[in-house]
């Protein structure tokens, strides 16, 4: 009998365990694989010197909260909607919306160019996604919009220019999902660029491109 309830409290055992290894995987299944998967560079630049300039400069971790000016982010923060599962929750971001579109204040800072200094002509790596803006012959990328989060440019309206950012590849880039995120390696400057798709009020003149399996956007609630 003993044997029989030593066999059942290691079957429940085992269960519970295998429930909490699943549950752990839910949630932290991208943070997992941006630990465990291999991150090849699907892009490296041809320009010796400025992928030497990297190799001299340890780029800096850079996210996308940190290139909005402090009053900016202020404002945009006041409106970040709540993920809602009530009536009362989906009301309140409702009024929210509501109020936003008449504040003066929001509605210029989601169209800045306001840019901050502090990485201007620095060695960086930061997190987005790939908007196609040009293509060359061969179908490979050749201009690119970065932007915090997917469906940016394309599917939603267009992040303010200062969450935007472009770049201007040195040769083609083939190896590219649109539905995944990649972390980009080069050095940032301010600077604007307009197009259709959008504005951006910063460059990065790009020295590598690795897959990134994390959510980049440190600032918008999704």
């Amino acid at each position: 009998m003993k044997d029989t309830h030593k066999l059942l409290a290691a079957f429940v055992a085992c269960i519970l365990l295998g429930v909490g290894i699943g549950l752990i995987y839910v949630k932290y299944q991208n943070t997992l694989a941006q630990w465990f998967l291999p991150k090849p560079h699907v892009y490296e630049t041809s320009d010796s010197a400025l992928a030497s300039r990297l190799e001299t400069n340890r780029p800096v971790d850079v996210q996308w909260s940190q290139l909005l000016p402090a009053n900016e982010k202020s404002v945009l923060e006041k409106y970040q909607q709540k993920q809602a599962s009530t009536p009362t929750e989906f009301a309140d971001n409702i009024l929210l919306s509501l109020e936003a579109t008449s504040d003066d204040d929001y509605s210029a800072a989601m169209v800045s160019t306001n840019s901050v200094d502090t990485f201007d002509n620095q060695s960086v790596s930061i997190a987005g996604f790939i908007v196609p803006i040009d293509y060359n012959k061969d179908k490979s990328l050749s201009n690119i919009f970065i932007v915090p989060y997917f469906g940016a440019c394309l599917h939603f309206p267009p992040p303010p220019p200062n969450q935007i950012i472009f770049s201007q590849l040195g040769q083609g880039f083939s190896d590219f999902e649109i539905t995944q995120a990649y972390r980009l390696n080069g050095v940032l400057r301010r600077g604007l660029f307009e197009d259709p798709l959008g504005t951006s009020a910063y460059i990065l003149d790009v020295v590598s491109i690795e897959p990134y399996y994390e959510d980049p956007d440190d600032f918008r609630q999704h």
